[in-house]
């Protein structure tokens, strides 16, 4: 098949000939992290000569320069014009074909009902005209005159009911049909599905059926990334389960496609940068007020001030506890994804058929399984919380591809929370947070008899002492990362000095304390920690 880049869309200047109809099919779809490539095939009996082909059941929100149109061999492409196919989307979208065979058939029903009404209605004036008539007759002897008021009575109060139970259903089925009409406006102002056209003029040396493909982009789609992450115990790896939430609201329903996801994003302006010269100057605070003045420019100085790094609390719920389980039978997602890596990026090719409604709400695909190898550790920073948590190390993540996204962390069967892979941020390590330990016992108490306050001279000086005990309830070792800190001053006048740090490994920049703990079952560990801040004695320490 010939393909044919549409970059310009010429306008047409053959008019003459008989329009043919086409609705194209969606064979598959690129999903980028924004956008997506669509990908449409269809067959149509050309005549010879020069036909223009209406191809229905496309995007209605289309990057035009993108649409790229394949034809058989022996046809030849003349132009292409793409349309937003407003009156289409009636025809091609199920429910709105719903709705209208909804209307039609409501309507149908409204009409019988109506024309029985009037036939009721016509009914009860005949009984009326001929009780006039009758009551006029002479020679109606008494027993006649009962059998016709008796007559009269019964068919009237036939009819009149009648009547009204015709009325009540014709009051019912209109404002059924309203209903009906409203919705059906409603979905065709939708944004979210309004479909498109491409209208192609061909020249074929003869009569053939051929064939033709449509590809293009569209920017209302994406997909992010999103993770289950599980883990039956410490001594058994991670299953990672990668996931991606689709949206799109691209005008068309994706029905039974071919899905494929990209890391990589079309490049809608692909021209090479070139450096211009760059000139610099003496800064004129005058000449500059005046220029920016007159080009209604106000220019706002920005300040900033350093800040000391804090730690920062891992937040994840508790977990229960430790349960030995079996490890899950493998998936078998990984037997339908096949991985493709490009100097663009990764592409996961999904050999399953999915549906992916216009409605901008996200459709969760689950697309790749990985085992993953792991070290497990606790972690505790007592300055900031009393709580424990436990930690999977893993070490060279990179080969899992991953995108940045939220993970659902569940450990020992039970969902413990919500944590954030940003592959951007990462090291060397992966760390996941697993959740709370509540075996482990973690306390930090500020020791009064160790602690002081002095004045010396013009200074005052101030110690502080903490005790920090860790207590493993566990049957098992474990193995704590503990971390505290101690002040650091960005004033001369003030002092801080580090008196005591039970072995810790000391980051003088930062101010961070490490510990590697291992702990034995049932153990305690004590750790101490002291520091003293010595100021003048008249200024006022904040941060203490």
């Amino acid at each position: 098949m010939k393909l044919l880049l549409i970059a310009l869309f010429l306008p047409f200047t053959l008019l003459a000939q008989q329009q043919i109809k086409s609705k194209a099919t969606l064979e598959s779809v690129t999903v980028y992290n924004n956008g997506a490539l669509l990908s449409h095939t269809g067959k149509v009996a050309l005549p010879a000569g020069t036909s223009e082909i209406a191809i229905n059941n496309i995007s209605g929100r289309v990057n035009e320069s993108s649409i790229q149109v394949g034809v058989s061999t022996g046809v030849t492409i003349l132009a292409v014009q793409f349309n937003r196919d407003f009156l289409n989307t009636d025809a091609a979208n199920p429910e709105t074909k719903k709705l209208n065979d909804s209307i039609n058939l409501i309507n149908s029903l409204l009409i019988k009902t109506r024309n029985a009404k009037t036939i009721e209605e016509q009914t009860l004036v005949l009984l009326d005209e001929n009780r006039k008539s009758g009551g006029t007759t002479t020679g109606t002897n008494v027993t006649e005159l009962m059998k016709l008021a008796e007559y009269y009575r019964a068919k009237n109060t036939e009819v009149r009911n009648a009547i009204a139970l015709l009325a009540q259903t014709e009051d019912k089925q209109s404002q059924k049909l309203n209903q009906l009409q409203q919705q059906l406006a409603e979905f065709r102002n939708n944004p979210n599905q309004q479909l498109g056209q491409l209208v192609i003029q061909v020249m074929s040396k003869e009569n053939t059926d051929a064939q033709y493909s449509i590809n293009y982009v569209t920017p209302n789609a994406g997909w992010l990334a999103n993770y289950d992450i599980k883990s039956s115990s410490t001594t058994q790896p991670l299953a990672m389960i990668y996931k991606a939430e689709i949206t799109q609201n691209t005008g068309l329903d994706w029905k039974k496609v071919k899905l494929s996801l990209s890391t990589g994003n079309p490049n809608y302006n692909i021209t090479a940068p070139n450096l211009n010269p760059w000139f610099v100057s003496v800064y004129n605070p005058v000449q500059q007020a005046l220029a920016g003045k007159a080009a209604g420019i106000q220019i706002r100085g920005i300040s900033s001030m350093a800040q000391d790094k804090m730690l920062k609390e891992v937040v994840v719920t508790g977990y229960e506890k430790a349960k030995r389980e079996k490890p899950a039978a493998p998936s078998t997602i990984n037997n339908y994804t096949s991985v493709n890596e490009t100097q663009l990026g990764v592409t996961f090719d999904i050999d399953i058929p999915y549906d992916v409604n216009s409605d901008n709400k996200p459709h969760t695909v689950a697309f790749k399984e990985y085992e993953v190898p792991a070290s497990y550790k606790y972690y505790a920073a007592p300055k900031l919380t009393r709580e424990a948590y436990l930690l999977a190390e893993v070490v060279n993540w990179e080969k899992l591809n991953l995108q940045a996204g939220d993970a659902n962390i569940i450990f020992e069967g039970t969902y413990t929370g919500k944590s954030y892979i940003n592959p951007a941020n990462l090291t060397d390590t992966l760390n996941l947070s697993m959740g709370k330990d509540k075996k482990i016992i973690v306390t930090r108490e500020k020791q009064e008899d160790f602690s002081s306050s002095k004045l010396i001279g013009s200074n005052k000086k101030q110690v502080f002492t903490y005790l920090i005990k860790i207590r493993n309830t566990k049957k098992e070792s474990i193995e704590l990362n503990l971390k505290d800190q101690y002040p650091l001053s960005s004033d001369s006048d003030i002092e801080t000095e580090l008196l005591e740090n039970s072995g810790a490994t000391v980051n003088r920049e930062t101010g961070m304390l490490t510990w590697q703990l291992k702990i034995a079952p049932n153990e305690t560990k004590t750790i101490k920690l002291s520091y003293s801040v010595k100021a003048p004695k008249s200024k006022i320490i904040t941060g203490l």
